[in-house]
């Protein structure tokens, strides 16, 4: 699904799906019906992404699994 940057109208504290407070600066989240009625009523704005924002979102990679696989085949 795309990803948008949604933010609060001014003044407003809109509530996520899962309850949490959007944060004030924004944040990166699933275009889906429950943002664009959000944005419908007036209470949030979305915007296309910022550059690294999505990056920014995604948890980088482990690197201790490769770590770990590494150590295992030395013998």
């Amino acid at each position: 699904m795309e990803k948008v940057f949604v933010t609060p109208a001014a003044g407003m504290r809109v509530r996520k799906q899962d309850g949490s407070i959007l944060a004030e600066s924004g944040e990166p989240v699933e275009r889906n019906a429950f943002w664009l009625r959000r944005q419908r009523d007036g209470d949030v704005m979305l915007d296309a992404l910022p550059d690294g924002a999505l990056a920014a979102s995604v948890p980088a990679a482990d690197d201790s699994t490769a770590a770990t696989a590494a150590t295992k085949t030395k013998k």
